[in-house]
């Protein structure tokens, strides 16, 4: 449950005490409105939801602002994705090595030795993304590129709160055995794994938050990493989402998670003095 907790924060929230939605108007003292959306980056394709009044917010923004801008290059990604010296499965005890193994072998239908090559000189986080493969079968949206593309279609300029390798980099900083971890929980509990993540893709979908929060809030905790993976990232973001709003009408789109909570994006914008009001959509 923990690794499902984990890579959840980057598509859906802890809200406490707000309105049922994902989308909010932000206000400064100047009265200029920007947007803020909660985003979750993958979804079944029969529960994409993209009505077009959110659709013509985005085309009367100044600027887009994603988490990471420019998400549809990919030129560098694979480089940053690869090892500089060891393998993969290094983080792993001979056991934990054997059962990981088995488990991508069967979820791409090759065999062990053949997984082995294909994956050891891939950081470790890699083997995460396997999991979706298994809990998400047929079409999918990537709600963040979607935002990217309408963006794109009105000639509206793109940025990011944060790079690719910034992002990347909290992977490589988190503990080893943490990592294998999280990678072993998921191996070892995949249809549990697959029922919480449907579970929280219905919850995003309905746009209840509460109860999105009481799951993950019924989980385990995230460790010494939680401060790295949310509040930390939080809290750098508001001054260039100040700076941003100073000229511009933005639309920041960020995954859902970094939205709720007493450190999260909303409470965090309140405390800087901006209205910040959930929009129905």
């Amino acid at each position: 449950m923990r690794f499902l907790t984990w890579i959840f924060l980057f598509l859906s929230g802890l809200v406490f005490g707000q309105n049922n939605s994902l989308l909010y108007q932000v206000k400064g003292k100047d009265k200029k409105v920007s947007y803020l959306f909660g985003t979750i980056h993958i979804i079944p394709d029969s529960l994409y939801y993209f009505p077009g009044k959110l659709d013509k917010i985005i085309s009367k923004s100044d600027e887009v602002i994603l988490e990471i801008g420019n998400l549809s290059d990919q030129s560098s990604l694979m480089k940053l994705m690869t090892l500089d010296s060891g393998s993969c499965f290094d983080i792993f005890t001979p056991q934990q090595k054997d059962s990981v193994l088995n488990w991508g072998a069967d979820l791409l239908g090759i065999k062990p030795e053949q997984f082995e090559k294909g994956f050891e000189k891939r950081k470790p986080f890699t083997l995460m993304q396997l999991s979706f493969q298994k809990m998400i079968s047929g079409k999918v949206r990537m709600v963040d590129m979607e935002i990217e593309s309408k963006a794109q279609q009105d000639k509206i300029p793109i940025s990011g709160l944060e790079t690719i390798e910034y992002q990347l980099s909290i992977f490589d900083k988190m503990p080893s055995e943490e990592l294998a971890n999280f990678i072993m929980e998921t191996v070892r509990n995949p249809e549990k794994g697959e029922k919480t993540f449907q579970k929280m893709v219905q919850y995003y979908y309905k746009q209840d938050l509460e109860n999105l929060a009481k799951l993950i809030l019924e989980s385990d905790d995230l460790g010494s990493s939680a401060e790295e993976l949310l509040d930390k990232r939080n809290k750098n973001w508001i001054p260039k989402m100040e700076e941003l709003m100073k000229t511009k009408a933005c639309f920041f789109a960020v995954g859902a998670g970094h939205l709720g909570g007493p450190n999260g994006v909303i409470e965090l914008l309140r405390q800087k003095g901006y209205e910040v009001t959930p929009v129905r959509y």
